[in-house]
């Protein structure tokens, strides 16, 4: 017969990692009490490691997506301010054109005038806006400045490239040719006529219809091309009698030069009145000569705004990839060759936006991935339609100059704030400023929808990976309390029998 012994050493022999691994289960419960932590490692957790493992990646996608539309949705608060300060700088300059807003000046520039160049440069400030090194309105080109400086776009470089002030002043000069739009008037006997330039070609005016009020002004048409008209005093004209010429412009619109037909021996204007005289001859050389004068009135003022805008138009819509237009020359009053960006034109003109001109939407230029299967873009280029329109305009006022001394002057203002007026109102199939701010508030609801329904799968994320991850203070305070009750069994068991002996046993 074998007696175990019972001595200290021979309880420890039996069981030497008790106490050891009871007092680490008891640390584990209290680092649990204090971080609510379930374990330190996916190890621990057991069969649950999967689920926690699944959750955390679900989390991690969820807060990317989060971030990106934290991020991207400041930028497109920034994006639509901008439009929306640009809506209201158009709209005080289209109100600023009204009528009769002519005021003559020492300068030769009006209030509204001084008041659009610091629109232009303002618009300019608007479309250079950058957040965290980010332009907002460069397209894919992100890192570079949408647009050059308001002098270099107006004077130019400095370098051998122009601005549009350059621009303006050719095409101005290939439109008016010799002063009559491109246009020669003539006739012999009781006849007055108007022709297009031979051979066609695509500056001044084009010559669409005549008519005469009565019989005794017979007009004849011929549409060519080159069109011309003929006007024939058949008979003597009454007072009040007219001859109605219809010329179309370079920007598309037309004008009338009405010539009515006034008493001998009274005084008005030539370029809209000739004077009845002794006999049908004598009526002709008077109506070939307001012919002239007519044309050439508005060649200076209705033209002359019209070419403007035929030139500022090609100048933005120049782009890296796409040169502005210019007129051949010098001489460019004789120019006949359609206008070029081939050549050396393509390198004489600044280039006044630097972004990305892709053909590609430019809200896909920029674009977040707000969820698995949904992208929302939100990019925007400076060159934009509305945006060309509305510094095209702002900046034809910056430049043009109507001296005080220049008869012309108030109607060639009246005609350029008319053109202006028009286009700032973003008629037709133009872009228009609100579409903008429409498309980026689509993608800011979008944002905003995703940004909800991601907070909500991530709380309900939460909640079910706190139940595989975390411990609740009552489940782990109660383990506790029972470790420490076994603790303080094993302890009174241990000092009773190291306290034992043979005769205290026997």
């Amino acid at each position: 017969m074998t007696i175990t012994s019972y001595g200290t050493g021979a309880y420890r022999a039996a069981k030497p990692n008790e106490f050891v691994s009871t007092r680490a289960q008891f640390d584990d419960l209290q680092r649990q009490l204090d971080t609510k932590q379930r374990s330190t490692s996916y190890g621990d957790l057991g069969i649950d490691r999967r689920v926690s493992l699944d959750l955390n990646s679900k989390m991690a996608q969820i807060d990317s997506w989060l971030s990106g539309i934290e991020l991207t949705g400041v930028n497109l608060k920034l994006q639509t301010a901008s439009v929306e300060n640009f809506t209201k700088l158009t709209n005080e300059t289209r109100n600023d054109t009204r009528s009769n807003s002519y005021v003559p000046s020492a300068s030769g520039r009006s209030s509204p005038q001084v008041l659009a160049e610091e629109k232009f440069k303002q618009t300019l400030d608007l479309l250079n806006i950058a957040v965290n090194g980010r332009y907002l309105f460069s397209g894919k080109t992100s890192d570079t400045q949408p647009t050059l400086g308001y002098n270099e776009i107006i004077n130019g470089d400095g370098a051998g490239r122009d601005g549009l002030r350059q621009m303006i002043d050719e095409r101005r000069q290939a439109d008016l040719g010799s002063g009559l739009g491109r246009l020669t008037t003539g006739g012999a006997g009781t006849t007055a006529t108007i022709a297009e330039e031979n051979p066609p070609q695509p500056y001044g005016f084009k010559i669409v219809g005549i008519t005469g009020s009565s019989a005794a002004l017979a007009t004849t048409f011929n549409p060519g091309p080159p069109a011309d008209a003929a006007a024939n005093v058949a008979a003597q004209p009454a007072v009040g009698d007219t001859v109605r010429i219809q010329l179309k412009l370079p920007d598309g619109t037309q004008e009338e030069v009405v010539l009515t037909a006034r008493a001998a021996g009274t005084t008005g204007s030539n370029s809209d009145s000739f004077e009845i005289g002794v006999d049908a001859n004598a009526t002709a050389v008077n109506l070939r000569a307001s012919i002239a004068a007519g044309l050439g009135k508005q060649a200076n003022t209705a033209l002359s705004a019209a070419s403007s805008q035929v030139a500022a138009q090609e100048f933005f819509a120049g782009s890296p990839n796409n040169p502005p237009k210019r007129v051949p020359g010098p001489p460019f009053a004789t120019a006949t060759l359609p206008p070029s960006n081939t050549g050396p034109a393509a390198t004489k003109t600044v280039i006044w936006y630097r972004g990305d001109d892709g053909a590609d939407s430019a809200r896909n230029t920029a674009t977040v991935q707000v969820d698995q299967g949904q992208t929302v873009g939100t990019g925007a280029r400076a060159n934009e339609e509305a945006f060309r329109v509305g510094l095209a305009q702002f900046a034809i006022m910056a430049v043009e100059n109507f001296p005080a001394a220049d008869t012309n002057s108030q109607a060639r203002y009246e005609a350029m704030a008319a053109r202006v007026g028009e286009k700032l109102g973003f008629g037709g199939t133009t872009q228009k400023p609100a579409e903008l701010i429409t498309e980026f508030g689509s993608a800011q609801s979008a944002l905003t929808s995703a940004k909800e329904r991601h907070q909500s799968t991530k709380g309900y994320l939460n909640t079910t990976l706190a139940g595989v991850e975390n411990v609740t203070t009552e489940e782990v305070a109660t383990q506790i309390l029972s470790l420490q009750t076994q603790l303080q069994a094993s302890y009174q068991v241990t000092s009773m029998l190291s306290k034992l002996s043979l005769t205290n046993y026997l």
